[in-house]
């Protein structure tokens, strides 16, 4: 089992030493594409569900290996969206670090209790009708169902490295609340002994409780049978690419078992970061929305309290775990917040991110320092040379880079004929031509945006990458 050395402890520490590097500092105008379509799958209710991300990359980089993030947004499994603003806002500021963002939505939903009733005193502004689950078999499958299309989502971004100038081998996750959940179980479960038996077929869901359905948490066509959720991998885009990552973010999400950081072949960097006040997902060790259930409503008679959630590992108590494992525990950060305070949390937001700027720049700090180990360098990505030709007194020039409509391919003090050719990521021949003298001017404006690789033959083959954006 690979492992890596434990350099972070629990607490808000200063990474100052890597604060220069790249990807860490905002300096690039970002673009978007909205609504892109990544695979379809069935629903925990039998229905087709049309999977969509959001993608944000910066723009003016000039780098032609991005590295990429595939974010994942929270909602207890049955709501929330890539619409929510703190998945929009860390998008937009990745993008502007020079990162490729895919903000995804993945397959909502939970068999509902049948036994629900909405107490005199409770509204829908203090409690979500939609969570009441039928039993706690439907959170495991509920994540397993996010875990494969998470999947899904990293080999296809991987897939469309070309068309974003992005780096496969760099690939990273990050989630909040049962977002962070889902990352963790996309990252660290590789093997099929992993799946929960909650995850093969299991008796069916019982009716729900009609008092749901007048809050919308039924939908029209709704089988409560539970069939087998299959492989680990899931379906989505399976084919060119794995779904290794090399990091996690989890913003106050958990595990819902420690046992999965002991069964994986990769061993990526894990940010931690949590509150001590947060009542839903419980920061040590305890059921999700157990501190609601029975610390607020409880206490009060004020809502049902949440029956059936399981218990869960929160990031203390993650955290917690890796100091266990010593030297063999993975490289990681833990932005804990000492704030808990027995029945005195129920009017907090403690469910939320503390200062979202300094906590997305603790995990970008962690995140760069992985991939500059990696050798992925800004500076040079875009340029690999073959072996050196005397006949060239100076390298070859490729400008701009990247390119839009124009390119200018400059071998100085050149007076021959040199023939090139530009092929795609995937080496397939896109034209060829020759440099006459010093500077040729080439039309790339019918090309799509992607990773282009230019070839310059001579006695001996000179080799430039350069993107089109």
């Amino acid at each position: 089992m690979k492992k890596m050395l434990l350099l972070f402890v629990s607490g808000a520490i200063s990474l100052a030493a890597t604060a220069q590097l790249p990807y860490t500092t905002t300096q690039f105008q970002y673009d978007s594409l909205l609504n892109v379509s990544y695979g379809s799958a069935i629903d925990y209710a039998g229905n087709s569900q049309d999977l969509l991300m959001d993608i944000y990359k910066p723009i003016g980089d000039d780098n032609c290996l991005r590295p990429v993030i595939v974010l994942i947004h929270g909602g207890a499994w049955v709501s929330g969206s890539k619409e929510d603003p703190n998945m929009v806002i860390m998008s937009r500021e990745l993008a502007k670090k020079g990162w490729v963002v895919a903000n995804i939505n993945y397959r909502l939903g939970t068999h509902k209790a049948s036994n629900y009733n909405m107490y005199a005193f409770c509204t829908t502004s203090i409690s979500a009708p939609c969570a009441y689950i039928c039993d706690s078999s439907e959170i495991y499958r509920a994540n397993f169902r996010g875990m494969q299309d998470a999947k899904g989502a990293i080999r296809f971004m991987k897939d469309r490295f070309a068309i974003d100038s992005s780096d496969i081998n760099n690939v990273f996750l990050a989630g909040e609340s049962a977002g962070g959940f889902v990352a963790f179980a996309a990252a660290y479960t590789d093997q099929a002994s992993e799946k929960s038996a909650d995850c093969f077929a299991i008796s069916d869901a019982p009716t729900p409780s009609s008092n749901l359905a007048i809050h919308g948490c039924i939908p029209a066509s709704n089988s409560l049978t539970r069939p087998d959720l299959g492989s680990i991998d899931g379906t989505l885009n399976t084919g060119l690419h794995d779904a290794t990552v090399k990091g996690i973010g989890n913003f106050y999400g958990g595990a819902l078992n420690l046992q999965l950081f002991q069964q994986t072949n990769d061993t990526p960097v894990v940010y931690l970061f949590h509150q001590g006040s947060d009542i839903v997902v419980n920061y040590g060790y305890g059921n999700l929305l157990g501190r609601t259930s029975w610390e607020c409503y409880a206490q009060t008679n004020l809502c049902q309290s949440y029956y059936f959630y399981p218990l869960a590992h929160g990031s203390k108590s993650i955290d917690q775990y890796f100091q266990s494992l010593g030297g063999s525990a993975p490289t990681y950060q833990a932005d804990i917040i000492e704030n808990y305070s027995y029945l005195n949390n129920c009017l907090s937001n403690g469910h939320s991110i503390d200062n979202l700027t300094l906590r997305l720049q603790n995990m970008t700090n962690l995140f760069a320092s992985t991939i500059d180990l990696s050798g992925n360098d800004p500076a040079t990505n875009c340029i690999t040379n073959g072996l050196n030709d005397t006949h060239f007194n100076t390298p070859i020039s490729l400008f701009p880079n990247p390119a839009n409509d124009q390119l200018t391919l400059q071998v100085v003090g050149n007076t021959t004929q040199l023939p090139f050719t530009i092929t795609d990521a995937f080496g397939k021949t896109i034209f060829s031509s020759e440099l006459h003298g010093e500077n040729t001017l080439i039309d790339v404006s019918h090309l799509s945006k992607g990773l282009y690789l230019l070839q310059l033959n001579d006695r001996k083959t000179q080799l430039v990458r350069w993107v089109k954006y």
